[in-house]
């Protein structure tokens, strides 16, 4: 909801909602929003990529590096879930 309210105040919202009024353009306006929405997701993605300590939980309580582990993939679920 945050990013759609974001979104809302765009000129790319403005010229998309223009278009929409014209049925003929309806698919166009409808795939713009999707792509809005798609690169806020894919933009969120990539911070969380950077937050994320791919370590398991047996390395984090060890202090020793390794390839990653459930801890990751956990704490990757809870922040895409998280409300901004």
């Amino acid at each position: 909801m945050v990013a759609w309210k974001k979104y809302q105040e765009t000129e790319d919202f403005a010229r998309t909602a223009e278009w929409a009024i014209d049925l003929r353009y309806t698919e166009g306006s409808l795939w713009a929003a999707f792509h809005a929405g798609f690169c806020a997701a894919t933009e969120r993605a990539a911070g969380l990529h950077e937050s994320v300590n791919p370590a398991s939980d047996e390395e984090r309580s060890n202090h020793v590096p390794g390839a990653g582990g459930m801890g990751a993939v956990l704490q990757y679920r809870d922040l895409i879930r998280a409300e901004d």
